[in-house]
């Protein structure tokens, strides 16, 4: 599946303003993602900035990235290539040499008496999908070589002596490329894929965590600190951002009116929650089934038509004074307001007892409709006459249509 990320123009080039002249290197001192770059355990003290000052080429220590269609590859040069240079047979034998050689320079706490080091250094794979061939190689066509195409991702060396996580690109360096036009804007382009029925989405659950959009989101979805209470803008706005990494199942999950959390209405709501229900804000429904969850619970606590008269204390005090007759407080304006306040403790039928050509109450029943309505209710029986059947019996609906007229 596609997502949209809507880069326009205008945000690309936002996007490449931010990065600076330096490039990605503007980024360094932004956390990574675990999820994506899983923590390093680095022994090696090895100083990039002292082997850049002398000239060397990116590629004579690492050669693997011209070849390297995958974030898998291990790229970290072993000792073969440091003996290129590093006179390790020498320095071994006791013989001058230079450049140094000793295991010590490199090997943090080498023990010559047992000849190993304390600690072995640990590279752990990326989580993404990454070809450095198919990168160098668009970066050869725009002219960028060397280390400047190196630089394009990975930012500026020349000042880095240990280099970590803080060099591996951001998903902000990413974007600048992958807007939808230079490159794929698929999600799953770099993100893996989910092994579900759902396989286009985004595996969010890795070995070094999980993965949500943390501070400096490109995408403006941080999923920091309460944001669980926040997100509802965002999936109404970015329903297909949300989905590439989450499964309406899993939105269900909490907002199928089994699940309470805590975080969502504060402590005491109970008692004060008439007030939002009434000005359905936020719409109690979203999570609650007013059929069932509502009005169990107001029978319970007796509050509902449907309770047990022995739980009234001081009689019905659910609907105010004048319900029943025409003016402010009217059901029928409240009921025109907020039909979903009504069905939170009230069923269809109840209302049909009184507003129904077959009501015993009434005969005839109580009219519902307001003045002018037989001049536009063929029109509606037409449409669909099943809603009209919930009140008036219709033998024949087009000849009820035609007497309506």
């Amino acid at each position: 599946m596609r997502i949209a990320l809507a880069l326009s123009t205008l945000a690309a080039a936002t996007a490449a303003a931010a990065l600076g002249p330096a490039g990605p290197a503007a980024t360094a001192g932004q956390p990574r993602s675990p999820a994506v770059y899983p923590e390093q355990r680095i022994a090696l003290p090895f100083n990039h900035k002292a082997h850049l000052y002398r000239g060397t080429v990116c590629t004579v220590c690492h050669p693997g990235v011209t070849t390297s269609e995958s974030a898998q590859d291990r790229l970290v040069p072993g000792e073969d290539r440091c003996a290129r240079c590093h006179q390790i047979a020498e320095a071994k034998a006791g013989r001058p040499h230079y450049p140094p050689g000793q295991c010590p320079l490199c090997h943090v706490g080498f023990d010559a008496t047992v000849h190993r080091a304390p600690e072995a250094s640990a590279f752990p794979r990326a989580a993404i999908h990454f070809s450095h061939a198919k990168h160098l190689a668009r970066l050869a066509e725009a002219g960028e070589k060397d280390r400047a195409a190196c630089a394009a991702c990975h930012g500026s060396y020349d000042a880095v002596e240990l280099a970590t996580r803080a060099q591996l690109p951001k998903m902000t360096t990413c974007l600048v490329c992958h807007d939808g036009r230079k490159a794929p804007a698929d999600c799953t382009t770099c993100h893996l894929r989910a092994v579900d029925a759902m396989g286009s989405r985004v595996e969010t659950r890795l070995p070094g965590g999980v993965l949500r959009p943390g501070p400096g989101d490109p995408l403006g979805l941080d999923h920091g600190p309460s944001y669980d209470r926040a997100h509802g803008l965002a999936a109404l706005g970015r329903r297909e951002q949300c989905l590439a990494c989450h499964s309406e199942p899993s939105c269900m999950s909490c907002h199928d009116g089994t699940k309470k959390p805590a975080s969502i209405h504060p402590g005491d709501f109970i008692s004060t929650h008439p007030v939002p229900a009434r000005a359905n804000q936020p719409n109690c429904a979203a999570c609650h089934r007013l059929q069932s969850f509502c009005v169990a619970c107001h029978e319970r606590a007796g509050v509902s038509p449907n309770a047990d008269p022995s739980l009234y204390v001081g009689g019905n005090k659910v609907h105010p004074a004048g319900w029943m007759t025409p003016g402010p407080a009217f059901h029928g304006v409240q009921a025109a307001r907020n039909i979903g306040q009504c069905a939170s403790c009230h069923q269809e039928q109840q209302c049909l007892q009184c507003h129904s050509t077959s009501s015993a109450l009434y005969p005839g029943g109580i009219r519902p409709h307001p003045p002018g309505f037989a001049s536009r209710c063929g029109e509606m029986i037409r449409k669909n006459a099943r809603s009209c059947e919930k009140c008036h019996v219709l033998s024949n609906p087009a000849d009820s249509a035609a007497k309506c007229r």
